[in-house]
């Protein structure tokens, strides 16, 4: 945006305003002029960043956290407990999961080390997502 002291310099001796490249926002010129930012920002994901889930998916989701509840709680059953829920929320709502959620959460339940190694349910989920995944 460009304004200055050449103000008066403009067609008819009024002011000027130049605007390059704008996104949203709001501009005014002149006496008493002014600009209200009514414009909406969305953010859509790229159809590669969302997956449709197949419906065996959210079961698998479902009972794995129900299997998780017999585990002895730590932060890391929590932190996966956390993410399964938004899994769960996501894909009741709209079928579909963020690739990068997807993948977080079949690197922790690949990962054979940790308590969620000895569910059967955790295989389950892990072996569906990686036949999304890919």
């Amino acid at each position: 945006m460009t304004t200055g002291s050449d103000a008066g310099s403009g067609p008819g001796g009024q002011g000027h305003i130049s605007i390059g490249v704008m996104t949203g926002g709001a501009a005014a010129a002149g006496p008493g002029a002014r600009a209200v930012d009514a414009s909406a920002r969305t953010a859509t994901a790229r159809p590669s960043d969302s997956l449709d889930a197949p419906p065996e998916l959210l079961a698998a989701v479902r009972t794995l956290r129900e299997h998780l509840r017999t585990l002895t709680p730590t932060d890391e059953t929590a932190e996966v407990d956390e993410a399964l829920a938004a899994l769960e929320g996501d894909l009741d709502r709209t079928g579909r999961a963020a690739r990068g959620q997807l993948e977080w959460l079949a690197a922790r339940l690949n990962a054979g080390a940790t308590a969620l190694a000895g569910l059967a349910s955790a295989a389950a989920v892990a072996q569906t997502l990686s036949g999304l995944l890919g």
